[in-house]
């Protein structure tokens, strides 16, 4: 490679990365919110940006919280203790989770935060039952019993 080539080379990769580093302006507009890269207006406002982070759990906001695993003593007598979350359903996977969210399908043995993920909060307790309600009709029940899900109808 020559060497005005190089150097051509390198002074376009600095450009494109003082581009990407650009300050964002935001402005109201005829009653829209307008964002440029450039100064919009009188009433512009530069706009600070985190830089994209990737990596970390996928399961965030589920309320989940990892437990020590119980002693082989306490597994022995409590029929829930072989999960972590002290259901049956024990801990399932962030992706899973998701999938059910958007299907809306709970499964017995899930906890109650897992239940509350993914059908919301009920709208009104009865005892143990969850009541969820649409339009003000009945859409389901859900027994809690312990923070785990028994049934529902």
């Amino acid at each position: 490679m020559r060497p005005i080539t190089r150097i051509f080379m390198v002074l376009a990769g600095v450009l494109v990365a003082g581009q990407a580093w650009s300050t964002i302006y935001r402005c109201e507009a005829e009653h829209q919110t307008v964002f440029s890269d450039s100064p919009c207006g009188e009433n512009a406002t530069a706009v600070s940006v985190d830089p994209v982070r990737t990596g970390g759990r996928l399961d965030t906001g589920t309320g989940f919280r990892h437990k020590a695993a119980p002693s082989s003593k306490a597994r022995s007598r409590s029929p829930r203790s072989s999960s972590s979350s002290g259901c049956d359903a024990g801990y399932i996977q962030s992706t899973e989770l998701r999938h059910l969210r958007v299907k809306q399908r709970v499964r017995p043995g899930m906890s109650a935060d897992q239940v509350r993920y993914i059908l919301g909060a009920p709208e009104r307790r009865a005892g143990q039952w969850w009541v969820y309600e649409r339009r003000g009709e009945e859409t389901g029940r859900y027994l809690i019993r312990s923070g785990c899900l028994e049934r529902w109808r």
